[in-house]
């Protein structure tokens, strides 16, 4: 028996078998009433309108539907068709003529193309430059190495094309350097003379090997982040050829565990040919050579008592009179 004074547990009633003949009890509406959908519209199908004279035309000739027949307007008694004109180019519409054929004639008048090249060419340089400009030149356009392949790979710089406007465009912009040599020889000019970072003089040098003398002219502004033994007197007799130089920046790698006059004598050794290259640019100016090439504070170090250090004040101006000392 439950306790005195519990109540007894509603029991649900048992759903009807089947076999008894009475109706199963019915689930009671909600009364929230759905909203019924508009039948989406059928798309719009244009065929193109053959043409008589050839296969090609500036402008193509669309109609809507399966005839080239009018059709009777729903609301008046007039006929229409619609009819749409695509082209690659600007064009415009002159006038419509009746032909004494009894054909009436719509003349259309393809737009000339943009006489970009008779421009000024300081003109076409300002155009280009912003049309080839990547997001932040300050930051510059870092290339590297790739491990597998050992070929040289522009990191960012179709990366900041695409980002520039938000949309992938970057392959449009550059097609401008392709639409004849002229264009192609102004574009390298403006491409090349951006800040180019490399890795190492490794990445450098295969650049270099790879671009053509008008891009190793125009190259103006080189940073190397890691200066590679092994891979720097190649890289920099090439960079000798590299006539409109204004800075070569070198953030390490230049002295490791060098005194100043060991790592003088090494780097002249390395880069003498495009220090010279520079002297001879200047006039013979010598202090020309390491106002374009300069250094950063991790190229040159030096053991003190099982520890590496970097150079002081002194020891790095003892370096870089050692160096101006060789050159004629």
């Amino acid at each position: 028996m439950p306790p005195k004074g519990s109540k007894k547990a509603a029991v649900a009633p048992a759903t009807p078998k089947p076999e008894s003949g009475d109706e199963a009890p019915t689930t009671p509406a909600t009364g929230v009433k759905k909203t019924p959908r508009k039948p989406r519209a059928p798309a719009k199908v244009f065929n193109k309108l053959s043409n008589a004279l050839s296969s090609a035309a500036p402008v193509d000739v669309t109609f809507e539907n399966d005839t080239v027949q009018s059709k009777p307007l729903a609301k008046d008694a007039n006929h229409g068709q619609n009819v749409r004109l695509v082209a690659a180019q600007p064009f415009e519409l002159v006038a419509s003529y009746m032909l004494d054929n009894g054909l009436q004639a719509i003349i259309i008048k393809p737009s000339a193309p943009f006489p970009f090249m008779k421009l000024p060419k300081h003109i076409r340089t300002r155009i280009l430059s912003l049309n080839l400009a990547p997001t932040n030149p300050k930051r510059g356009i870092e290339l590297v190495t790739e491990n597998k392949s050992g070929s040289v790979k522009a990191k960012d710089y179709v990366k900041e094309f695409k980002e520039k406007d938000g949309c992938n465009h970057a392959k449009h912009r550059i097609a401008v350097a392709q639409l004849n040599k002229e264009l192609a020889t102004e574009a390298r000019q403006i491409l090349y003379s951006y800040k180019l970072r490399f890795d190492t003089t490794t990445t450098l040098l295969n650049f270099l090997s790879m671009v053509g003398d008008e891009a190793r002219k125009a190259m103006s502004n080189i940073t190397i982040v890691t200066y590679t033994k092994a891979t720097a007197m190649p890289c920099m007799n090439m960079l000798a050829d590299c006539r409109n130089l204004q800075r070569v920046s070198i953030i390490g790698g230049v002295g490791t565990n060098a005194t100043p006059q060991k790592a003088a004598k090494s780097f002249f050794t390395e880069s003498g040919r495009l220090l010279q290259a520079i002297v001879h640019a200047a006039d013979g100016d010598k202090d020309a050579a390491l106002n374009v090439v300069i250094f950063g504070k991790n190229c040159f170090t030096i053991k003190e008592e099982d520890e590496i250090v970097s150079w002081d004040d002194d020891q790095t101006e003892d370096f870089c009179q050692q160096v101006v000392d060789k050159l004629k």
